[in-house]
């Protein structure tokens, strides 16, 4: 049976909320993707996981990765010439913008962010506005 080694899983006992951290950016995100993985550490089944949410688990923590690690795996993987590149492209304008609201969330300077990045500062002032929203969003619900 394929399933088998769910009945063997670390997590099994564990709040399934764990795994879908609520934050989108900075320490809180951090925080919660820490305590996920902290679960997958010691799995005995982490290989047998991981190997299910490359299979097409979008969203949350799995097998000791986050969507965006295993995206990025996933996009490190490929052959290079099977994806057009147009397809490469959206890629790393993806892992660009995620790269710089990470930065931003941190305290880095839109202006220091566009150079790492590879973008414009104007690019890179439109993250750091949606990222305030964000933030400002979230503050108000949980008000």
């Amino acid at each position: 049976m394929t399933s088998d080694w769910r009945a063997r899983a670390a997590c099994r006992d564990v709040d399934p909320e764990l795994f879908f951290p609520t934050a989108h950016t900075g320490p809180a995100w951090a925080a919660q993707v820490t305590a996920a993985k902290a679960v997958c550490r010691g799995c005995p089944v982490l290989e047998q996981c991981r190997a299910f949410a490359f299979e097409g688990l979008r969203f949350g923590v799995a097998g000791g990765m986050t969507e965006q690690e295993r995206g990025a795996h996933r996009r490190s993987r490929s052959a290079p010439g099977r994806r057009g590149r147009r397809a490469q492209r959206l890629d790393q304008v993806r892992d660009d913008r995620y790269l710089g609201r990470r930065l931003l969330a941190d305290g880095v300077s839109p202006r220091d962010v566009a150079s790492r990045c590879g973008v414009s500062q104007r690019t890179a002032l439109r993250w750091a506005a949606a990222l305030r929203s964000e933030l400002e969003a979230s503050a108000g619900e949980a008000s």
